[in-house]
């Protein structure tokens, strides 16, 4: 429950960041920051991903060598 909480606090940290940068895109025009925004919603889905995924290894026992049972 706790890797999933993780995955989906970065999920919105990068969701937000990349926000920002396409409201620097459509008001400056510059290059990189749609370049940072592509980079920024890929980094989200990504984590979104992952948590998404995250509870259904831990239900399946595939945890770490001397990780504690909870």
């Amino acid at each position: 429950m706790m890797t999933q909480r993780l995955w989906l606090g970065l999920a919105v940290v990068y969701t937000g960041t990349a926000v920002v940068q396409l409201y620097l895109l459509v008001s400056t025009g510059a290059v990189w920051a749609g370049t940072l925004t592509a980079a920024g919603f890929v980094a989200a889905f990504s984590c979104a991903f992952a948590a998404w995924k995250a509870p259904k290894q831990e239900r399946d026992g595939t945890r770490e060598v001397g990780s504690p049972r909870r």
